[in-house]
């Protein structure tokens, strides 16, 4: 995936990506969080970095108008993850239903060249599937082939 991207700073044994959103409403803070919740599991957290809070705000909306850019570098940062991590499978549901809708659209824009590297599979009706166009998933898993 050729797609303009920010760069990103990797911390905690590449388990944290930090990098900074730049447009019409400033320069915004956003980490992404890869979370082992079992054994080569993780969840991708990611979010606007909540100074106050100390934490990752999944729900917040920057409205940067850079979402392309930023859901590239999502993307590059679980490419670089997954280098010291592959035997990981990483999970990923957006906070709301139309966040996990965006990563959907994302996913099958460029699901050419993902699927070149990772085997990615769709939830829905209680089930993991192979990920297909015209689906609607609740969440998804992503591992290499």
């Amino acid at each position: 995936m050729n797609l303009k991207k920010y760069p990103v700073i990797s911390t905690n044994e590449h388990r944290t990506y930090e990098f900074l959103s730049e447009g019409p409403n400033g320069t915004i803070k956003k980490v992404i969080y890869f979370q082992e919740v079992e054994e080569n599991l993780f969840n991708l957290a990611f979010g606007d970095w909540n100074e106050n809070e100390q934490g990752i705000d999944d729900k917040a909306r920057s409205n940067n108008h850079d979402r392309d850019k930023v859901m590239a570098t999502v993307a590059s940062a679980v490419l670089d993850f997954i280098t010291h991590y592959p035997d990981a499978r990483i999970f990923a549901k957006g906070s709301t239903q139309a966040r996990t809708r965006l990563y959907q659209i994302g996913i099958f824009a460029n699901l050419h060249e993902i699927s070149q590297i990772f085997v990615v599979e769709g939830y829905m009706n209680d089930d993991w599937h192979p990920f297909e166009k015209l689906q609607n998933y609740q969440a998804f898993l992503v591992r290499l082939k």
